[in-house]
């Protein structure tokens, strides 16, 4: 190659070298950009508040109860009434919870029932419920467990409301016992079941149906016009009814205990506030977590492809070195040649 050649061609080459470093400051340009879009992604996902869900302890109410009230009557609100016939006295709103006896069901699954049927019914009673065993036998009633129930059924815990919910006054029951509940059965409920018989005795292989007396739980709100008296504090001392709804309480004094109890409603209203927001932290950490991913990807690709300028620089380089002594040589050589 020549010596007009070798520059020429060594000049390109510095053309080259020169673009391939431009376009490399471009990559790394475009890698810090890259760079602070993540520290500020970063910087978001450390500026979410994380959602602390609430403590029960922390939503505490106080409650105002009248002394000595039959049904229990607590305080849940009062305003001063500024006019008419009762100006200066107090609206108060009082409310009760009691508890209405009520028959329930309850389906033992997979139970085997074993029966023999007399002449005053059934004589024996196997009721074969999961892993307890429940028996009845007329013959031998000291070891029974089941009891049967011809009459005084006020004396059986809860078998007056089953039998009221059911529009009986009389019938043949039997009852067993599980943790201090009783569980019955009438004599009809076991004539309609669909015994089979097998090795000579009726068998029912399933689901058996029992009842009993649970509680159902009832409020009763009732509205007074009533004086108040309070200590420094402001917390109530006494109240004495001057009209109300539960004719009861009219012109009765009764002192005010103060207690402290959870506010079920204000923790379940702080906890769907936590549900919502957890959803927005959650929403808002996927979008970070989303958004970066995407930036890490750009900036692997950005790698590469300085990765690839780098070779291609140093290829540019070593051919540039090879140029650049062959020019060397060749201006050694025509000078040699003069000065010879």
């Amino acid at each position: 190659m020549g010596l007009a050649a070798s520059q020429a061609r060594f000049l390109g080459l510095t053309a080259r070298k020169s673009n391939v470093e431009y376009q490399g400051q471009q990559i790394n340009q475009q890698r810090v950009a890259l760079s602070n879009e993540v520290m500020g992604l970063y910087q978001e996902y450390n500026n979410l508040d994380v959602p602390v869900p609430p403590a029960v302890n922390d939503y505490q109410k106080t409650v105002y109860k009248l002394d000595s009230t039959y049904n229990g009557y607590q305080i849940d609100n009062f305003t001063k009434i500024i006019d008419g016939e009762y100006a200066g006295y107090y609206d108060v709103s009082l409310s009760c919870e009691t508890e209405i006896p009520k028959a329930y069901t309850y389906s033992a699954k997979d139970s085997v029932i074993t029966a023999q049927k007399g002449s005053n019914g059934y004589s024996y009673l196997n009721f074969q419920l999961g892993t307890e065993s429940y028996v009845y036998d007329e013959n031998n009633p000291d070891t029974s467990t089941i009891t049967k129930i011809t009459s005084d059924y006020e004396k059986y815990s809860g078998l007056s409301t089953i039998m009221s919910s059911q529009g009986l006054t009389s019938g043949t029951f039997y009852m067993y016992m599980k943790n201090g509940v009783a569980y019955y059965t009438s004599e009809n409920d076991l004539d309609s079941t669909a015994f089979e018989v097998v090795d000579g005795k009726n068998m029912y292989y399933g689901s058996y149906t029992f009842d009993y007396q649970g509680a159902q739980k009832t409020v009763e709100n009732v509205h007074a016009k009533a004086a108040l008296t309070q200590d420094p504090n402001g917390r109530l001392m006494s109240i004495q009814i001057l009209d109300c709804d539960d004719a009861d309480l009219v012109g009765n004094t009764y002192s005010i205990t103060t207690a402290s109890e959870d506010d079920q409603a204000a923790y379940e209203d702080a906890m769907n506030e936590y549900y919502y927001q957890k959803q927005l932290y959650e929403r808002e950490v996927e979008r970070i977590n989303q958004k970066t991913e995407t930036l890490q990807k750009e900036d692997r690709s950005l790698e590469m492809q300085l990765n690839q300028l780098d070779t291609e620089q140093k290829a540019i380089s070593t051919e540039m070195e090879s140029i650049s002594k062959v020019i060397e040589d060749t201006i050694n050589s025509v000078f040699k040649t003069y000065n010879s």
